[in-house]
């Protein structure tokens, strides 16, 4: 019985170290693999198309190739009619399918109501704004298999919000967040998960779970002092994220590349 008894705490232990080890093989850490400088024109979000990146800066969206090129600029972004009506600013972007997603914001959050809007990828031509009902809007992700748009209320944020495009931008119920995360400036749906970057003290990196909601701190996008901005999360050679960065000096804007581990 002493035998037995003793190879049980033996084996418990075991089972401990072992579940102990895979849990920590498994927390998912964001790691810098390289960085670029790039204009300061391009200081708000980023998402990937084939063959180069679709750019967004305060008021103006480009498409540029792989050596960051540019193709296709629209500046000013916002047509005249939506500038009187105070929208001035263009957050993160993303693009699915035929269509690059951006959001505009006013100043006065205090209306509840901002502007998600979308251009045609190949020239970058306006199509269409809808109003929707929110505080703030720096950023819109697209599921590409779902077609549910997310986005915050506020800059911070607990849960998502959440747009069906199938059915016009019809609302969803909010996807609920296992943890609050705040100055959420940038986000891209990739791998059944969000992946967040904002500009807290740390510039912090997360990801969420599209499923549970868990969160998860990855990191730092770097440049503390300075401002975290968009995030594109296709997995490239260079990385598996991708992120802009303002310099605490104000400028250059960094593009950071960053493998994930776990």
């Amino acid at each position: 019985m002493r035998r037995l008894a003793t190879a049980l705490l033996l084996l418990a232990g075991t089972c401990w170290i072992g579940a102990a080890f895979a849990s920590a093989q498994t927390t998912p850490t964001a790691t810098l693999a390289s960085e670029q400088q790039m204009k300061l024109f391009y200081q708000q979000g980023i998402a990937r198309v084939k063959g180069g990146w679709v750019l967004s800066g305060t008021n103006a969206i480009a498409r540029v190739d792989d050596k960051f090129r540019p193709e296709v600029t629209v500046n000013p972004a916002i047509p005249t009619e939506w500038r009187v009506k105070g929208y001035n600013h263009v957050g993160d972007i993303d693009v699915v399918g035929d269509y690059v997603y951006a959001p505009w914001e006013q100043a006065d959050y205090t209306k509840g109501e901002q502007v998600t809007a979308r251009y045609l990828v190949k020239n970058l031509k306006f199509v269409d704004a809808t109003i929707v009902a929110q505080h703030e809007n720096s950023f819109v992700t697209v599921d590409p298999k779902t077609k549910i748009l997310y986005s915050f209320d506020n800059f911070g944020g607990d849960a998502f919000f959440r747009y069906d495009l199938r059915e016009g931008f019809a609302p969803l119920p909010p996807l609920a967040m296992s943890a609050f995360v705040d100055k959420v400036q940038g986000a891209d749906v990739r791998g059944g998960a969000i992946w967040l970057s904002t500009t807290d003290p740390n510039n912090g990196l997360y990801r969420v779970d599209l499923k549970t909601g868990v969160v998860d701190a990855l990191g730092s996008a770097g440049h503390p002092g300075g401002e975290g901005e968009g995030i594109d999360a296709t997995p490239l050679p260079s990385g598996r994220l991708h992120t802009l960065t303002v310099d605490a000096a104000g400028a250059p804007i960094w593009l950071g590349h960053f493998r994930v581990t776990g």
